[in-house]
């Protein structure tokens, strides 16, 4: 067999591999629907608090820092949703896979660890975005009044920018699943790494709030690739040579984040504890 048959090969058989632990990702959502149905409350509670909060400062101006009250609805409704994916992640079946001692199964099986969990994650991400991100932003954006993009190549952006966060998301949500070999736990994780990234990301209070070197701080973080900087590329917030930056930033701090992965998980990896069964 020719070395680019073989090639071709283990590519169509990862592909096929990666399929179904996204499908299975799919049919484990499906099983908990009542949660689902929950979740989707909750997200749709705290945007009607921010609407309402927002309106209220726009009484006494029209515009804040270069943002209008249509604009800022959109900002509201569209962060809290892609903030919303914080709370979960592959970091707490991680977590539990260690706390529970199934971490030596999973290690054993002939897919590497992070190929099993980006799978899933991704799986994750494609079923938050089909059946939550995209109904309940339009859904949002139609009743409370928000703005359509600033234009097709904005669209294109945000939907490009958010399709890269889930990778710094993943290796971010790895690096604290993973700490559970120290914590031998990960409610305190997960509960520390969603209101962190909910933060720094803009998705409680925009950035733009920020003093303006806390701001130009957080704005090369990778934390505001998740939230502030896809939302600000919707809204048409930057010119073209300062969104294809952004872009770009967020591609380098995927390498990044990746490189800083893969380095914990040698170091952890050698140390295996198993805690439970």
């Amino acid at each position: 067999m020719k070395p680019l048959e073989r090639a071709i090969l283990i590519i169509k058989a990862k592909m096929r591999k990666f399929y179904y632990l996204v499908k299975m990702t799919f049919l484990t959502k499906f099983a908990y629907m009542k949660a689902f149905w929950f979740d989707i409350a909750g997200t749709a509670a705290s945007i009607v608090i921010y609407y309402f909060l927002w309106q209220y400062v726009f009484r006494q101006q029209e515009t804040l820092r270069g943002f209008t009250m249509a604009q800022m609805t959109t900002y509201v409704v569209l962060s809290r949703m892609l903030s919303s994916q914080f709370s979960g992640g592959i970091n707490v079946e991680l977590s539990k896979w260690i706390y529970k001692g199934n971490i030596g199964i999973e290690l054993l099986r002939p897919v590497s660890l992070f190929f099993t969990l980006f799978a899933k994650r991704v799986g994750e991400f494609v079923f938050f975005l089909l059946f939550k991100g995209i109904p309940i932003s339009l859904v949002g954006l139609t009743v409370m009044g928000g703005t359509v993009p600033a234009g097709a190549g904005n669209l294109l952006l945000f939907f490009l920018s958010i399709c890269i966060s889930v990778g710094m998301m993943f290796f971010i949500e790895f690096m604290v699943g993973i700490c559970a070999f120290y914590t031998y736990g990960y409610h305190g994780l997960m509960f520390t790494k969603s209101a962190l990234l909910s933060i720094l990301s803009g998705g409680v209070v925009p950035l733009f709030l920020f003093s303006e070197n806390l701001r130009r701080i957080l704005n090369y973080m990778p934390f505001a690739g998740m939230v502030s900087v896809p939302v600000n590329l919707y809204l048409g917030k930057y010119k073209f040579s300062e969104a294809i930056r952004f872009v770009g930033l967020q591609v380098i701090w995927v390498i990044v984040l990746w490189l800083a992965a893969r380095m914990v998980y040698s170091h952890v990896i050698k140390r295996v504890v198993v805690q439970g069964g």
